[in-house]
């Protein structure tokens, strides 16, 4: 459901028919930008539920071995979420604390730069931010520096929308 959400906001933004070149003038210019807004928090849940997700099915796949005489400890719940042995946990947690860790500079990063620069290219950073972001999952669990892929150009959206904003505004 909130990839469906995620994928609904991205096509209704991406058709939204008035989308302010400038600067924000209005409360209706921000449009496109809460729908960027939304996605990044229907993205934030699906990385939530995926980090419970993943912890309860490699618990369950613990409680298999066990079972079937793989393993010699009965799993443990605190062992597996809070462990570093499981590499799908592992990825699930950082996933969901480096996207935490993002979010808010993304956020006033897109909010200052709709503000002061341009409502369209906040939106366009932010459906690329989100792009980089959709992915990270996938590189923590490739070799390093695959994760790079994914981190570095989300950094530079944020640093973008951050360092044009204080250009313009220190013009």
């Amino acid at each position: 459901t909130m990839a469906a959400s995620f994928v609904f906001c991205m096509h209704v933004a991406m058709n939204h028919p008035e989308t302010t070149p400038g600067p924000a003038q209005s409360l209706n210019d921000y449009t496109p930008v809460i729908y960027v807004v939304a996605a990044s928090m229907c993205m934030y849940y699906v990385f939530l539920f995926y980090q419970s997700y993943t912890t309860f099915d490699e618990l369950q796949k613990a409680r298999k071995a066990f079972r079937d005489k793989k393993t010699k400890e009965a799993p443990d719940i605190k062992q597996i979420k809070y462990g570093v042995e499981n590499v799908n946990v592992v990825a699930a947690n950082r996933t969901a604390g480096n996207y935490t860790e993002q979010l808010v500079p993304f956020l006033l990063g897109l909010y200052f730069y709709s503000t002061y620069v341009s409502v369209q290219g906040a939106v366009k950073w932010g459906w690329v931010w989100l792009f980089f972001r959709s992915f990270y999952t996938v590189v923590f669990k490739l070799p390093f520096p695959c994760l790079l892929i994914s981190t570095i150009p989300a950094y530079y959206c944020v640093w973008f929308m951050m360092g044009a904003t204080l250009v313009t505004i220190s013009k």
